[in-house]
């Protein structure tokens, strides 16, 4: 027992002695030498706000949407977000402007595919799917609330753990119908025709508003106005006319004609004209032209099948038009207002390339 303690003391006594040697081998502050004072801790990462709930593979930047351009993308399990209601989603950024009028392809073998499309709040914009399959923004007034930048969402569900590969495609058609109606009736009603400075920003302003919507009518029908009527510029008058045509607009003339659809002939002042003459309108639209009198009252319609000769006739230098038809008794025989053969070879152009349909 006595051996067992003296053994225990000198154990203590050793342990004390490495003790003590090895706060002398540290330096004076008691730290070992070379460690440059207390060791350094680890920085904790800064703050970044609200907590990123993407999947690791969609630490970047969504990718960007452009008009007219497909983007592929998959929707994959592993990868994909998912939606509360256990959908997954790809997301993807879009520029776009209120007065856009967007629709959206979206295809792949998934007959489940859908779209969301979430503003810089996260409040969902309504789209609805139209007969073609294509989606569009259901908004009063067809477009986005506000200019910006805004995500759009390709989800589905998927069945099984394989991916889904879809295509997605933006188009934007032109102005949302308020957008362009609201700019038509500014420029309208901004019109003077009596002003020739007026005249020329009222041309500027439908050309450009043409460029932005070339699928409407109303901006080429009322430039095909200004150059036949105020500027008696045939040419640029027969290139807005056939814009509009294009946009299934179209073309009005004002026409003279006898009231029985009689022939020109010389009348007793010696002059050559319609016995019983009337004004009235000549309206061609795609497949379809019409003649009314100057209050709109219906007086014939012909659409391109119905059409048998279509010429023109110049009687003492008056040039008139003469349609027969297999629906009628009669030709219908008139002259444009000024009776010019330019006008009536237009008028005759017109008739063949969008009403008979010889353009196409």
């Amino acid at each position: 027992m006595k051996r067992q303690l003296i053994f225990l003391t000198l154990i203590l006594q050793l342990l004390s002695l490495f003790s003590t040697l090895e706060v002398y081998a540290q330096s004076g502050t008691g730290e070992l030498p070379g460690s440059g004072g207390k060791p350094t801790p680890t920085p904790k990462p800064p703050k970044t706000g609200a907590r990123d709930t993407r999947s690791p593979s969609h630490t970047s930047a969504p990718p960007t949407l452009a008009f007219g351009e497909g983007k592929n993308g998959r929707l994959d399990p592993k990868t994909s977000d998912k939606n509360v209601d256990g959908s997954y989603y790809e997301e993807m950024i879009l520029n776009a402007k209120s007065e856009d009028w967007l629709t959206f392809h979206v295809e792949g073998d998934n007959p489940l595919l859908g779209l969301q499309i979430l503003d810089k709040n996260n409040a969902e914009v309504p789209v609805a799917k139209d007969p073609s399959g294509d989606f569009k923004i259901n908004t009063p007034t067809g477009g986005v609330p506000a200019d910006g930048e805004y995500s759009v969402r390709v989800t589905g569900v998927i069945i099984g753990k394989t991916a889904t590969p879809f295509k997605i495609n933006v188009n934007r058609l032109g102005l949302t119908t308020t957008a362009y109606v609201e700019r038509f009736q500014n420029i309208y009603s901004n019109y003077r025709k009596e002003d020739s400075v007026s005249v020329v920003t009222t041309v500027a302003k439908l050309e450009e508003l043409g460029r932005d919507n070339p699928s409407r009518s109303s901006a080429f029908e009322l430039l095909a106005i200004i150059h036949f009527e105020v500027r008696k510029d045939i040419e640029n008058a027969e290139a807005a006319m056939e814009r509009a045509l294009r946009a299934k607009g179209s073309a009005v003339f004002q026409i003279s004609f006898d009231n029985q659809w009689r022939r020109m002939a010389k009348l007793r002042t010696g002059n050559f004209g319609f016995e019983d003459a009337r004004s009235g309108w000549l309206k061609i639209e795609p497949g379809q032209l019409t003649v009314t009198d100057l209050s709109g009252k219906m007086l014939g319609t012909l659409n391109g099948q119905q059409i048998i000769e279509l010429s023109r006739n110049l009687v003492d230098k008056h040039a008139l038009v003469t349609i027969n038809a297999n629906n009628t008794k009669k030709p219908y025989v008139f002259a444009t207002k000024t009776m010019a053969q330019a006008e009536a070879d237009l008028v005759i152009r017109l008739i063949q390339n969008h009403v008979q349909g010889k353009a196409n």
